[in-house]
């Protein structure tokens, strides 16, 4: 019988694996840089504790279960959660806290290009801090790892804050109870256009003035400075308006990014319940159709919700898969030329003999110790097929090992990519690979 794998999953072999890699350790080479350190938390929680702040659409996405014990519990969904909650129970944990991490996650929905239902997320939160520096470097140093990957071309970083979007919700006349809702409804301007937005403000029962009103505060066109003053007069209040400017002007001036790579748009809301302030979504103009391929933004009640002492946070996530998926667009002929294996030798004896086996064995471990991704033949193959199987993989060099090689104390090198071969000194086997290889 055969099994395929769960809806919404996917497998992973090379060369697709290399392009994983390549996003991930750059991930983690910059937080690094920048000064996180890495947390782990479990893949399951308490349902309860997931749902406390997710939201209505979040809640609907959580896969749970009944443990044996009877325990409702969850895959998490974000990492955010779990984190705030090792902050509660560790008070104690010196502030500002630097935390990341690199991590599956699981959400039940409809798969669809760039929508899976468990897939990974790479980020990062900065904890203890209510000041807009935090959210400044928690956004600068994601523009850093799209830029460091070669993709910062075409990046379109769309800023809002959360305080705006609730004097738009205040003066619309939104309950509290609606709020969510009214969130969510505005958040589908980009993905849905306006008449689906229309439509779902006119589901919770606003007027159709109410309604204009809403849709020429979140479609307010111009440079950030004109939509700064276009808001200021629509909304009566300027406050969080100068803040959401403070940001962007320090993420220009400070971190030195571009500014047309700034959008500030004030339908950017965040589908999740637990944002307060500043909220940011990375886009890119290859990789629309993927919608935001990194997003965040700050939370500063998530941790007391959750039983900790009142805690300002920031934070924000990059979507691996899609990410991976923009870096396949843009780098196809990169793409074409990974090979399917990371060795780089093969050693390969000339009969299948066991003195000459152990010899090839020994060889490849002094490689190995030198720094060389090297393999042995384990199969019993002649040489001719171990050649074959070499030129499959786009394995550059084959080292064979005969009698006489083992007489003269040399090897034979075939450089596959040249077709050239000659014979080497064991003693200097080691320089020449690098100068082959390295």
């Amino acid at each position: 019988m055969r099994f395929s794998r769960p809806r919404g999953t996917r497998d992973y072999i090379p060369p697709e694996t290399f392009v994983r890699k390549t996003v991930i350790e750059k991930a983690r080479q910059v937080f690094e840089r920048y000064g996180y350190s890495e947390i782990v938390t479990p893949a399951f929680e308490y349902l309860e504790l997931l749902e406390a702040k997710a939201g209505p659409e979040i809640k609907e996405q959580i896969y749970w279960f009944k443990d044996k014990g009877g325990r409702l519990l969850g895959l998490r969904f974000d990492l955010t959660t779990s984190i705030a909650r090792v902050i509660a129970n560790n008070p104690g944990i010196p502030k500002p806290i630097r935390f990341y991490y690199i991590a599956p996650v699981w959400r039940y929905e409809e798969p669809q290009k760039g929508r899976l239902r468990e897939f990974w997320q790479a980020g990062v939160e900065l904890i203890g801090s209510p000041k807009s520096e935090a959210d400044a470097e928690v956004i600068a140093l994601t523009y850093r790892f799209f830029e460091d990957l070669g993709l910062e071309n075409g990046l379109i970083i769309k800023i809002n804050s959360r305080k705006i979007a609730d004097i738009i919700a205040r003066k619309a006349g939104i309950d509290e109870n609606e709020k969510d809702t009214f969130f969510r409804a505005i958040d589908k301007l980009y993905k849905q256009g306006v008449d689906k937005v229309r439509e779902e403000l006119g589901k919770i029962g606003l007027s159709e003035k109410t309604i204009n009103y809403v849709i020429e505060n979140i479609t307010i066109k111009g440079d950030l400075e004109e939509k700064i003053n276009k808001a200021s007069k629509i909304l009566g209040e300027t406050g969080p308006l100068m803040e959401v400017n403070e940001l962007v002007y320090s993420l220009i001036e400070v971190y030195d990014i571009p500014e047309k790579c700034i959008d500030l748009d004030f339908s950017i809301v965040r589908g999740i319940g637990y944002y307060t302030g500043t909220v940011f979504e990375f886009m890119h103009e290859k990789a629309l159709d993927l919608g935001a391929l990194a997003a965040g933004g700050r939370y500063d009640k998530l941790i007391e919700i959750l039983g900790g002492v009142p805690t300002p946070a920031t934070g924000m996530s990059i979507g691996i898969e899609r990410v991976c998926e923009l870096y396949k667009r843009l780098n196809k002929k990169v793409i074409e030329n990974i090979p399917p294996t990371t060795a780089q030798v093969i050693v390969i004896p000339v009969k299948n003999e066991e003195h000459l086996v152990k010899t090839c064995t020994k060889i490849a471990e002094r490689l190995r110790k030198e720094g060389f991704s090297t393999i042995i033949d384990v199969q019993g193959r002649k040489i001719r097929g171990n050649l074959e199987y070499a030129s499959k993989l786009n394995i550059p060099i084959a080292i064979i090992v005969g009698e006489r090689e083992l007489t003269e104390k040399r090897v034979t090198v075939k450089d596959l990519r040249k077709y050239s071969q000659e014979s080497i000194e064991m003693e200097v086997l080691v320089s020449k690979l690098k100068e082959k290889l390295l």
